[in-house]
């Protein structure tokens, strides 16, 4: 009978973790992927629109407002889950991505790269957060 109640109660435990863990952007790897996607697209959408030319007053309220008539809604839905925030370069721009609940940067991409150049999700100890200029693949050095 003990053994029996241990089980159940390690199911029952297993099976609310595991719900709270599928709800977490930082643990689900599927919407991550997408947001990478998402990233890309919008990348493509703000170039296609601008090209080498960003405003320097490019913020996250134009972002959004262009992305969402370029890109595929499922992609906007998963961009409107995290906290973004844009830096604009003159010539492109480094978008933050940030989750929500913690605000701890999860992805980073700089906009003349096809894709995300910065997964910190999934590679946390190969990026250097406070030094993100290391990998601005796009200033002329």
């Amino acid at each position: 009978m003990e053994g029996r109640i241990f089980v159940i109660s390690f199911l029952a435990f297993l099976l609310l973790s595991s719900n709270n863990c599928a709800t977490s952007p930082e643990v689900n790897r599927s919407e991550y992927d997408v947001l990478c996607s998402a990233v890309s697209a919008s990348s493509y959408a703000v170039i296609g629109e601008y090209g080498d030319s960003i405003p320097s007053d490019f913020k996250v309220d134009k972002f959004m407002e262009l992305v969402e008539k370029n890109i595929p809604k499922d992609y906007l839905k998963v961009l409107k889950k995290f906290v973004l925030d844009i830096k604009s370069k003159g010539s492109y721009y480094l978008l933050l991505v940030s989750d929500p609940d913690t605000r701890s940067l999860i992805l980073f991409d700089y906009s003349c790269t096809p894709e995300a150049d910065g997964q910190v999700l999934l590679e946390p100890k190969k990026f250097d957060i406070k030094n993100l200029g290391l990998y601005d693949k796009c200033s002329p050095r």
